[in-house]
């Protein structure tokens, strides 16, 4: 049995079922805000994996990519509800390694395989129009992910260590549909993430197996004069973020390692914020086992809030919260209630303030941030108390 089908817990090695480490009503003190799922669908009636999403500028198209090598598209409606456009849009040879929407036109599409092509989609189209790949040295390299910077025109997308032991940052002019060049001295180990600044075109970041995070001004004429800044993180990291310091307006880079631990750091003073562990974030979501805390990442709420988003693997993953970062520490925020997967991908919408998540368990689900439910006790509501008194003695009908 693995350790997905597991209902009990993602991890043979846990010690002891994991469960919250306060009481119901305890939790509802600390996590005030509580969020029902708004509308859910399923990937695919076979078994399958939901690995990426990118959410279009509109907030209207969704991208998925599952572990079935299908890219997906899907409508968001006006209402929350999460309609199919296309199930089968388009089918690859190799795991699908990210998936994204331009910056300023919803209707262009970009996916990454990880046989090493990033193929641009015309969505008014319906088809892929052009695929970016690098076959300067020969073969293709096999590309791990990938992103568009912020005005739409330079394509990064990064690599495993190559067969002469360098891994490689890739870059392409996406208007103009050509090869730029590449950095291959900045990373020993295979390049796990790469995401460009929000609102400068030019910077962009990078983070590796080796432990190292680097940031990158690549309007500059060489590798070497683009490196500003690197941090060792010191483990591997699964992915980055950037956010900003609300007291100073500093840029900073968030850090998940594959451990499941968090870090902060000041770019411009190269300072730690913060480090947590795997075990300070289990304590911070109220559970009880650290080897089942599971870090999705972090994103910006609408009102630049710095969130969190972790959860427990035991019990296919039900237990899904939220964290909001302030002085230093996590504070408890949202408990999205009735998950029902290991969450291994979330995108956020600012304009209709929901969160979309995709998992294990190949569901896609909209949690409407914006509506607070009245948080759940394992003895029940009052509400449903009252209804369960008012029903005593009656009979229901068969039909």
């Amino acid at each position: 049995m693995s350790a997905i089908d597991d209902p009990q817990s993602s991890d043979e090695e846990s010690p002891v079922p994991d469960a919250d480490s306060c009481d119901p009503q305890q939790l509802q003190s600390r996590f005030k805000s509580s969020v029902r799922s708004h509308s859910e669908v399923a990937i695919s009636l076979k078994r399958t994996c939901g690995l990426h999403l990118s959410l279009s500028s509109d907030s209207r198209k969704l991208a998925v990519g599952s572990s079935r090598k299908e890219l997906q598209l899907y409508q968001l409606a006006e209402n929350g509800d999460l309609l199919v456009e296309s199930a089968d849009f388009d089918k690859f040879k190799s795991p699908i390694r990210g998936v994204r929407f331009f910056n300023g036109d919803p209707n262009l599409l970009m996916a990454c395989t990880e046989e090493g092509v990033v193929s641009l989609y015309d969505l008014r189209l319906g088809k892929s129009v052009f695929g970016f790949e690098d076959g300067s040295e020969g073969p293709r390299k096999t590309m791990t992910t990938f992103d568009v910077n912020q005005n739409d025109r330079v394509l990064c997308a990064s690599t495993e260590v190559q067969k002469g032991g360098d891994s490689f940052l890739l870059f392409f002019d996406i208007r103009e549909r050509k090869f730029l060049g590449s950095y291959w001295e900045c990373h020993s180990e295979d390049i796990t993430n790469v995401r460009f600044h929000p609102s400068n075109p030019d910077l962009l970041v990078s983070g590796s197996v080796d432990g190292l995070i680097n940031v990158f001004d690549i309007s500059q004429p060489t590798e070497d004069d683009a490196m500003q800044y690197c941090f060792n993180v010191d483990t591997a990291i699964e992915s980055l973020n950037w956010h900003r310091n609300p007291g100073t307006g500093k840029d900073w880079v968030s850090c998940v390692t594959t451990t499941n631990g968090f870090q902060l750091y000041d770019v411009e003073s190269q300072d730690p914020e913060v480090e947590f562990d795997r075990e300070k974030i289990t304590e911070f979501i109220c559970r009880k086992s650290s080897i089942d805390c599971n870090v999705v990442g972090a994103y910006n709420e609408g009102d630049g809030a710095l969130t969190l988003l972790a959860g427990s693997n035991y019990n296919k993953g039900e237990c899904l919260r939220s964290l909001r970062y302030s002085d230093k520490s996590f504070q408890p925020f949202q408990n999205f209630l009735h998950n029902k997967q290991i969450v291994r991908a979330s995108v956020y919408s600012e304009k209709e303030n929901a969160l979309i998540t995709t998992g294990e368990s190949g569901l896609i689900t909209v949690w409407s941030c914006g509506q607070d439910t009245e948080q759940e006790t394992t003895e029940g509501s009052i509400a449903n108390k009252l209804k369960q008194k008012a029903t005593i003695g009656k009979r229901a009908k068969p039909y």
